[in-house]
């Protein structure tokens, strides 16, 4: 298929559009200007800069037509830039200039052009026949909020911000009103950033071709002396970003429209909340506590005290009296580095990492269902996916960008299915919403699945042929009795047989979950009895299905990868076969490998409650703020002969340490992440590490260096090297290399030959070689069981938009101004009943403990449910949680907690 340019005949790709085909002949972006087109929003043509002339036939009659929106079709020839066009183009800038500031044609002093500022050097600076706008000059600017700024009298009306507020964020903040000169940018009901429902992406400002619309640091007009690519460090949706330094310090955030991961868009966290990297509060020096005050040292007084400690420990009490916990915020290489020393450098399998406390479960669940606990599919597939099933999570606030991706599908009438004990913004746009009682994911799956059996929509050649138990299944589930587990759930069982039926009767059907999943008593059944629905349906192994968790922190997937789990090593090897045992040791080079599995974090406190753990050396991880019932955490840490902490500030567990070392932020060293697609990314150094600051890498390899193990790489971190050894380690990672991953990362299995997998399990080839169904009955938590009496109210914990886990970083950016406090959303009523008025300091108490909170009336939550998040240490609601974990991986019942409230 030909088209034309100027005469000259060239092929062209179905689907595109002329404005594409001329880019990629000419193989210049600026082939044709452009002034409302972006190339991640759909084409909209409003101000016809990219008009071209169009004819049928060679020297034919010629039609002006927007390049941006019209398709290319066979025999089309095509006339880019005659006279008439330029003529055409130059008056349209003409008209736009006069409602535009004269002093803004032209770059600022030190100041990169604009994209407008661009188009017109490209088009020519016309004279301005016509007269002067009346209203829009006299807009006055915007800059109450903490990050974005407008000053609109820069304003072209070219709907770029408009379209990316609704096409890119979902939100729809942003709309157009008046007309005439007084045509103008409104945000929601016409007040200011600050005031409307804003969540201060900044996809907006990036689309904005002039400085209309801004960020406080400047970031579209940076000169920068370098830009380097890197991962995001807050979630597990793993955005790329472009950073921009200057004089060596970092000066702004872009997302790269070129990242497969992101498109051109990240949220507030990645986008601007990089300040903390420099904070006054960032630790710079090695400490040791002295008469239980921290003075500085030296690194090696530091290593030296550390490792003559250790070595002690291990002498007296055998090194299983050691145990480690290690941290989805460091690199995979750390990870790796991390549990390696643990296991050779000390001789323990008692290594352990923040994936306790959050997706183990989903590791356990489906590798017992799959023989892997990784997702199944891409993010890209859910533009293939007909329905979408919801589980226990929030992306729009815990995984923006893939949340914005799955709120746009849902909108765009998705087949969507929401369960959540929260009403959340994607629950409110479901077809189905299924409000459970907490605690009863299981109950609700059996529901569900009860009602495909009935109504016959199981797959059953795909059952057949890939799967076993699924007879022991159905007879489970076709005798539940449905009224029971209605009255349990506290869900209409119509509601569950619609949902069901909407589920197995799309032909793809995409599931995702989270922390809303895995953090109850009955976690691993629960991501089991997951894994069945999608067996059931044949939702396995395709484009557009699987199963999909969305991992909490950037690097949980990378993590588990790495071996940081106290029963498998690197690349998820059994550490209790003895053949595997000798395959690590002859990999790292020693004579034995420990040969007994390891302790789980809660096995870890409660063995140092009972002084059979001395020490424990942790990285990156607050403990004390972040694990359950702080105060058997607290009793735990004060029993032990030495705890070390690597960390970027100082923390409550930190405070608890009795030598803190000065971690290097991802900003400041390289190394690679694993995002929740399984896709490894490279983690590129920006800036030179702060003060006296080290990579975690850099610091573990010192460690390991006193303690008479030379790590084979070289005493230098160098996280290429370290690459080359977890490639050599991992079965699946074989052709993992730092050239390879190029700008886009590799989703893990990697061949020999640097190809990647979208997709596991294709064609029903499981890991494991059959997928397994499983069955469980509902099974009320200890939690309930023990104190539901005595404390009437269910609190469930979740994640704000604007913060990170416990806030650590996020604290110390302006996000704070944003989200000031953590509060606990009631209902009215259960409120009102206690006589406690909307934003009133309650008392909220378990048989733990008690904090004070700020409450918020909320209709989100149903009569007899609590809400609230953790990333305030002034709430330290971890005080109240409990011990209670999933049976099978020990970690926390988050979600359930029973307590009361009484106002202060």
């Amino acid at each position: 298929m030909k088209a034309y340019i100027n005469n000259i005949g060239y092929n062209f790709n179905e689907g595109e559009t002329i404005l594409e085909f001329v880019r990629r002949i000419e193989n210049n972006k600026n082939a044709i200007p452009t002034m409302c087109q972006d190339d991640r929003l759909e084409n909209f043509g409003s101000c016809r800069v990219c008009s071209v002339e169009v004819a049928r036939e060679k020297d034919g009659p010629t039609k002006t037509m927007a390049s941006c929106h019209t398709p290319i079709s066979e025999g089309l020839y095509i006339y880019p830039n005659t006279d008439k066009i330029k003529r055409l183009r130059k008056n349209i800038v003409e008209l736009v200039l006069t409602d535009y500031p004269s002093d803004k044609i032209f770059p600022s002093e030190n100041k990169k052009a604009t994209p407008f500022q661009e188009t017109i050097a490209q088009i020519g600076i016309p004279n301005v026949r016509y007269p002067k706008g009346v209203n829009h000059l006299d807009i006055q600017p915007d800059r109450a909020h903490p990050y974005i700024k407008s000053d609109l009298s820069q304003c072209i009306n070219c709907f770029r911000c408009v379209r990316a507020c609704e096409e890119i964020q979902g939100e729809m903040i942003l709309g157009m009103s008046g007309r005439g000169f007084a045509t103008n940018i409104i945000k929601g009901f016409d007040t200011t950033f600050n005031e409307s429902a804003c969540v201060s992406c900044g996809a907006c400002v990036q689309t904005c071709p002039t400085e209309a619309l801004t960020d406080k640091f400047e970031t579209k007009t940076l000169i920068a002396d370098k830009t380097v690519r890197t991962t995001c460090t807050y979630c597990g949706v793993g955005c790329q970003l472009d950073v921009s330094v200057i004089d060596g310090e970092i000066r702004g955030i872009q997302a790269p429209e070129t990242a497969e991961v992101n498109q051109g868009h990240t949220c507030l966290k990645g986008r601007f909340a990089f300040q903390f990297y420099n904070h006054p509060d960032r630790l710079r020096e090695p400490m040791i506590k002295k008469n239980g005050n921290f003075e500085n040292v030296s690194w090696e007084e530091a290593y030296e005290f550390i490792s003559s400690k250790l070595i002690e420990i291990k002498n007296k009490y055998g090194a299983d009296a050691i145990g480690g916990i290690s941290s989805s915020r460091a690199t995979n290489e750390e990870n790796y580095l991390m549990q390696k020393m643990i296991r050779v450098a000390v001789g323990t399998n008692n290594i352990d990492g923040c994936a306790r406390v959050c997706h183990a479960p989903t590791a356990f669940g489906m590798q017992q269902s799959f023989g892997t606990g990784a997702a199944t599919n891409s993010i890209e597939d859910l533009k293939q996916t007909d329905a979408i099933f919801l589980f226990g999570a929030n992306p729009v606030k815990g995984h923006p960008v893939t949340g914005a991706k799955i709120k746009q599908a849902f909108m765009k009438g998705v087949t969507s299915i929401v369960v959540d004990p929260i009403k959340t913004k994607l629950a409110e746009l479901a077809d189905y919403h299924l409000q459970i009682r907490p605690g009863t994911n299981v109950a609700i799956l059996n529901m569900i699945a009860h009602y495909i059996v009935k109504e016959r929509l199981v797959n059953q050649h795909f059952i057949d042929s890939y799967t076993e138990k699924y007879k022991e299944f159905k007879e489970h589930v076709e005798n539940l009795d449905m009224n029971e587990l209605e009255t349990l759930t506290g869900v209409p069982k119509e509601l569950v047989k619609s949902a069901a039926i909407a589920y197995a009767s799309a032909n793809k059907a995409m599931e995702f979950h989270g922390l809303g999943v895995t953090e109850h008593f009955q976690g691993s059944k629960t991501v089991m009895l997951l894994s069945n629905l999608a067996m059931m349906t044949g939702n396995v192994g395709r484009k557009g299905v699987g199963l999909n968790p969305l991992r909490g922190q950037n690097n949980v997937q990378g993590a588990a990868d790495m071996g940081v789990q106290p029963h498998q090593g690197a690349g998820y090897l059994d550490v209790n076969n003895p053949e595997i045992q000798n395959y690590y040791a002859k990999k790292y080079g020693i004579d034995k490998m420990p040969e007994q599995e390891g302790l789980k974090i809660p096995d870890m406190l409660n063995a140092a409650i009972d002084g059979k753990i001395k020490a424990l050396y942790i990285m990156g991880e607050d403990t004390i703020m972040t694990d359950p019932n702080t105060n058997h955490s607290i009793k735990a840490f004060e029993n032990l002969e030495l705890i070390v902490v690597q960390e970027l500030f100082m923390t409550a567990t930190s405070e608890m340490a009795d030598v803190v070392l000065p971690a290097s932020s991802y900003f400041e060293k390289n190394g690679t992440f694993t995002n929740g697609e399984r896709r490894v990314q490279r983690v590129n150094k920006v800036i030179e590490p702060i003060g006296n600051t080290k990579p975690d890498g850099q610091i573990i390899i010192d460690i390991m260096h006193h303690l008479g193990y030379n790590q084979p790489t070289g005493l230098k971190y160098d996280a290429e090297k370290v690459i080359e050894e977890i490639a050599d380690v991992i079965p699946f990672m074989k052709g993992l290399t730092w050239e390879g991953l190029g700008t886009n990362g590799l989703q893990w299995p990697i061949k020999e030959d640097g190809t990647d997998t979208k997709m596991l399990h294709v064609n029903g080839e499981f890991k494991k070689g059959i997928g397994t169904f499983h069955h469980f009955n509902f099974e009320e938590t200890p939690e309930i069981v023990s104190h539901g009496k005595k404390y009437p109210f269910i609190l469930t914990t979740g994640r704000e938009l604007e913060h990170y886990n416990s806030g650590t970083m996020t604290r110390r950016t302006d996000n704070q101004k944003i989200v000031e406090h953590d509060f606990l959303e009631v209902h009215p009523k259960d409120a009102i009943k206690k006589g406690i008025k909307d934003q009133e300091t309650v008392r909220i108490f378990s048989d733990r403990g008690s904090v004070n909170i700020l409450i918020k009336y909320s209709k989100n939550v149903k009569r007899g449910v609590l809400r609230t998040t953790f990333h305030q240490p002034e709430v330290f609601i971890n005080l109240i949680t409990g011990s209670v974990g999933d049976k099978e991986t020990l970690t926390p019942e988050y979600k359930v907690v029973a307590v009361d409230f009484e106002k202060v």
